[in-house]
């Protein structure tokens, strides 16, 4: 009796301790079961990674064999035999047989919901057709593409439904130095042949147009202008527009929203499934910002319903759409940065690019001198961030309120030195923020195209920055070092530099990996893109920054231990670990082991966000004897020896 009496007092307190319960049902003992806190899954006979090491080396943590999970949280972590104790009699036993198991994985800079929507209007042409129309002008010469122009508002769009916009893009041509930029530049200054805003209203007085080429500048019609600005609430006049509108793809990313304000369930539909599209590549938490009024009410629904498929870690950009003071409304927005809930946060807030993409970036680097001719395209940089702009007055705002800074985008290194300059301003100017403040706001940076150079990385240890380094770099970069030398290829995505330097650094694909959307036919894996990080080779065979490959290990730990810090949620995700978010998967082939060149054939049979299966291929179904879940994806693998082809490239 007085040994029966130890055992209930025991299994008491076991259940106080993990706050859970099970229907009614008896134990051997006598013990009703909603007093004992079983766990609902086990997986047992496998090789579960925990990367339960954050520091900022190539261990991995402790490997198990099995795993235990109650709700949405891991319960216990252990040997096979250790583990199974814990089995009741309602409990799911899943053996593995030796598979390979490691946290969800984590993307801290990917706009799914772009994509999604990018794909919903094809799928939806007349819906999309209803608010816009896309027209793609060729021509070589300024002449051409006027007429071009002239063309499209005259025939395609004399009929044009009531606030039906007109989206003409001219050519870019290789490395957007096509004829399209040039002529957008003139247009912008009023000069040369170019078709100007004046003129633009003249020959479509009622019409909203846009025309823009990529990696160029854009204008807008009078009455686009108008529209959008109205819609923000924000008073149709010049110096508005001059103060509100800072890029192209806030036109574009807002212009679906006009549909979706009248249909966000259908907005919440499409969201969810590419979430869930998503999902079967492993992830089970993104990071991005949102842009357009319709996504964060349909977020919101999708978190409220518990219908997320995938968490979502946002930055706030809501300042830096369409409006006049970016400084002013970073200052009554309040400190948002970890509010939220398990499926729907915030990160902190972020404005636009800080500066362009190549080849118009914001960097110390200098052509060769056989690029240095006048007019070329490499002696132009644009620097939205830079002493006395609305992005330096923004952040350093932002900072000195004591809000986190998210840098959504730099792909250079000169405004990175712009952001720690205002860091340390705002340090020096309010002792009260003290250096181990500013480190604890995890100040981040996203990209990696050309920093950062090694003499910043001291600096960037120092202010606590984290970075988020997109792979796909060291393919798109390459062909600039021709331009500005070869030894600026340890500047594109300088991983091992970084590292070496203590500095935590996450992993993004930008949508690179997944061709915008991963609910297209035939995708790459995610590990396609990832063997960039180890091998430093281009699909042309050129090897970029060599020095800067990193080993397999340290390119995991980017999109889990170290993604979680990046998100702010290191204490509920990214290992594998007793307390922590039951978010795990299951991989066909060993990613530790398999030869490099067959990582890419590497993914997942199960994906598990808060120990819920959210997708179950079906060939771990059927040995399972369960029913497959979610998307059943057809990888497209490639045959690179050593690196995979580029997402653009073509699978076998």
């Amino acid at each position: 009796m007085i040994r029966a009496s130890r055992q209930t007092g025991v299994l008491g307190l076991f259940v106080i301790l993990l706050g859970v319960s099970l229907p009614a049902q008896q134990t051997q003992n006598n013990v009703p079961t909603e007093l004992i806190a079983y766990p609902d899954l086990i997986l047992y006979n496998a090789k579960i990674v925990t990367m339960d090491d954050p520091s900022v080396n190539n261990s991995p943590g402790r490997t198990v064999e099995a795993m235990a999970v109650r709700g949405d949280r891991i319960q216990f972590t252990g040997s096979t035999q250790q583990v199974l104790r814990y089995a009741g009699p309602q409990t799911r036993k899943m053996d593995l047989k030796g598979r390979t198991v490691v946290p969800g994985l984590m993307d801290t800079h990917n706009h799914i919901h772009q994509g999604a929507i990018a794909m919903w209007a094809q799928k939806n042409p007349a819906k999309i057709g209803s608010i816009a129309r896309a027209f793609h002008v060729t021509g070589k010469t300024f002449e051409e593409l006027t007429h071009g122009i002239e063309l499209v508002i005259k025939e395609q769009m004399s009929h044009s439904l009531p606030g039906q916009w007109a989206l003409i893009r001219l050519p870019s041509g290789p490395n957007r130095v096509g004829v399209g930029v040039p002529y957008m530049e003139a247009a912008k200054a009023g000069t040369g042949n170019a078709m100007t805003r004046k003129e633009l209203d003249a020959l479509a007085p009622k019409l909203p147009v846009m025309i823009t080429a990529t990696g160029g500048p854009f204008i807008v019609s009078t009455a686009g202008r108008d529209n959008l600005l109205e819609m923000y609430g924000v008073e149709p006049t010049d110096e508005n527009e001059a103060a509100a509108i800072s890029g192209r793809n806030v036109f574009e990313r807002t212009l679906p929203h006009i549909y979706f304000a009248k249909h966000l369930d259908e907005l919440a539909d499409v969201l969810e499934e590419e979430l869930r599209h998503t999902a079967a590549g492993g992830y089970t938490t993104f990071s991005s910002h949102i842009v357009g009024l319709t996504l964060m009410p349909a977020y919101q629904k999708l978190a409220r319903e518990e219908r997320m498929p995938m968490r979502f870690a946002f930055a706030h950009r809501f300042c830096n759409e369409l409006e006049p003071d970016q400084a002013q409304c970073f200052l009554r927005l309040g400190d948002w940065a970890g509010m939220g809930n398990k499926y729907f946060w915030n990160t902190g807030v972020t404005l636009g690019s800080s500066d362009g993409g190549a080849p118009r970036f914001c960097s110390t680097m200098e052509p060769l001198p056989e690029y240095r001719k006048p007019g070329s395209p490499w002696l132009t940089e644009r620097c939205g961030l830079k002493p006395g702009s609305p992005y330096y007055k923004a952040i350093y705002t932002a900072l000195r309120t004591r809000y986190r800074y998210v840098a959504g985008h730099v792909f250079a290194d000169k405004s990175m030195d712009t952001l720690m300059d205002i860091m340390e301003r705002v340090m020096e100017e309010n002792p009260d923020i003290t250096l181990d403040f500013m480190r604890s706001l995890r100040v981040s940076s996203d990209h990696c195209g050309f920093y950062p150079r090694p003499e910043q990385l001291p600096r960037m240890k120092r202010l606590g920055i984290i970075l988020s380094c997109n792979p796909s770099y060291v393919e798109r970069n390459a062909p600039w070092l021709r331009v500005f030398g070869e030894d600026k290829g340890n500047w594109i995505v300088p991983i091992k530099n970084i590292l070496d330097a203590g500095v935590m650094v996450a992993a993004e694909t930008d949508g690179a990996s997944q061709q915008v959307s991963f609910s297209v036919d035939n995708p790459v894996t995610p590990m396609t893109n990832l063997v960039l990080y180890l091998s430093r080779k281009s699909s042309r065979g050129e090897l970029v920054g060599p020095a800067q490959a990193i080993d397999r290990v340290s390119a995991l730990k980017m999109q889990t231990v170290w993604a979680s810090f990046y998100v702010l949620r290191e204490k509920e995700l990214g290992t594998l670990e007793p307390g922590k978010f039951a978010d795990f998967v299951v991989f066909n082939k060993d990613y530790f082991t398999v030869p490099q060149e067959e990582i890419p054939t590497v993914f997942p049979l199960m994906t598990v966000m808060g120990g819920k299966t959210r997708v179950l291929r079906e060939e771990l179904a059927k040995e399972l004897g369960l029913p497959p879940v979610g998307p059943q994806k057809k990888w497209r693998f490639t045959k690179a020896a050593d690196a995979p082809a580029p997402w653009w490239g073509k699978g076998r």
